[in-house]
């Protein structure tokens, strides 16, 4: 079975050097091919991966290039595959009428870099990278046991890490499950309610309230400094480190949670579209700016909530526990009595209150939808 576990990496300063002269490199080579893919395009030709692959050698061989012997060849090999995989993603996302996304160019100033190598390997308590060396790292999860696939690289906010995806040997059910099935309902004051009337909302430890304070506070100081001066840079790193601090909070808070949902062997959950859900508002030819800002902050609380990202986690746990994920259609599920099956808006005219108009059944809003959901037949998500 695939794995991927991140670790910490602590290199030396010549180390950090190098890592960096490997982002600039995989860079480079990204952006000159990309720019003659888009070039042989526009002149009604197409350059495959392979033959994108083959200028690789050129390039290190032109005035010029010389610094590219230096890196890591398959790093560079990865660069060329993302540029493949940048385009097929942006004609299947055509093909579904969706956000379009044509591949873009890569930019140094970026707080977030990275790249792929397939020659790493793992020493003791050191990642061995090519080119760069042994580097100290944290391996917080045990020994990797397995052949290693590929490991990507990455700095953000003055940190390094490595994603290492390895093959395991192991079969791809390797946990088990307490053979229960529960509804989900996610919310946006609630994070989420069970049909085992249990409510789920981040602890003092991932409250994230104070900490997305701190970062609009550094996101304002960043817009006073001066560009190209070093308080800005200095600001821009503060900000970086914010925003890290809120993911690795936010993720830590999802993993925990799917973790204890995936020992069930069904979870049925409503099938959202959040990118519809958090569009902005188009207010009126009178009124442009109408609910806007309302929309705003709404659109805001959803996409802090992480949806998305938490049934993508709980897909992947379930199935891997031998259970699995099923989402319905969220219509109704608000609005319809899970004792009687009434369906009216009137039903609930309180955001946390659900009182059914008709045999006057009485529970938490949230708690009812999760039995709507529990009981409603969906589609099983398989795994991509």
């Amino acid at each position: 079975m695939l794995k991927v576990v991140k670790v910490r990496l602590y290199p030396n300063k010549k180390q950090q050097q190098l890592i960096h002269k490997t982002f600039g490199s995989c860079r480079y080579v990204y952006n000159m091919l990309l720019d003659a893919k888009i070039k042989a395009y526009e002149c009604g030709d197409s350059l495959s991966a392979y033959e994108l692959k083959k200028r690789l050698v050129p390039m290190k061989n032109a005035k010029g290039g010389e610094f590219l012997k230096e890196i890591d060849s398959t790093a560079l090999q990865n660069s060329v595959l993302k540029i493949d995989v940048a385009y097929k993603n942006f004609f299947r996302r055509v093909k579904q009428g969706g956000a379009v996304g044509f591949p873009r160019f890569k930019s140094k100033h970026n707080s977030y870099q990275s790249y792929q190598t397939s020659t790493a390997s793992i020493k003791e308590n050191k990642l061995y990278l090519p080119k760069i060396g042994e580097i100290k790292a944290k391996f917080h999860r045990g020994k990797i046991i397995g052949k290693i696939k590929t490991v990507t690289v990455s700095y953000e906010a003055n940190q390094y890490h490595a994603s290492i995806n390895y093959e395991d040997g192991l079969k791809e059910c390797v946990g088990s499950n307490n053979g229960n099935s529960i509804g989900i309902d996610v919310g946006v004051k609630v994070f989420a309610y069970t049909s085992e009337n249990k409510l789920i909302n981040p602890t003092k430890e991932h409250n994230l309230t104070k900490d997305i304070k701190k970062m609009t506070k550094a996101q304002k100081s960043l817009s006073r400094k001066r560009k190209g001066s070093a308080n800005r840079l200095k600001a821009k790193m503060k900000l970086a480190k914010k925003h890290l601090k809120i993911k690795n909070k936010r993720n830590d808070f999802l993993h925990k949670i799917s973790n204890k949902l995936s020992e069930n062997q069904t979870v049925k959950v409503e099938d959202l579209k959040v990118k519809n859900m958090s569009k902005k508002a188009k207010g009126s030819i009178e009124n442009p700016n109408m609910r806007a800002s309302a929309k705003s902050g709404l659109n805001r609380s959803i996409l802090q909530q992480s949806w998305g990202k938490f049934f993508e986690l709980l897909e992947y746990k379930l199935k891997r526990n031998g259970g699995e994920l099923i989402k319905i259609d969220p219509k109704h599920t608000s609005q319809k009595c899970s004792r009687c099956g009434y369906i009216s808006k009137e039903n609930r005219l309180k955001q946390a209150q659900f009182i059914c108009t008709k045999c006057n059944y009485k529970a938490n809003a949230d708690y009812n939808a999760s039995i709507n959901i529990l009981n409603a037949v969906g589609t099983t998500v398989k795994a991509s």
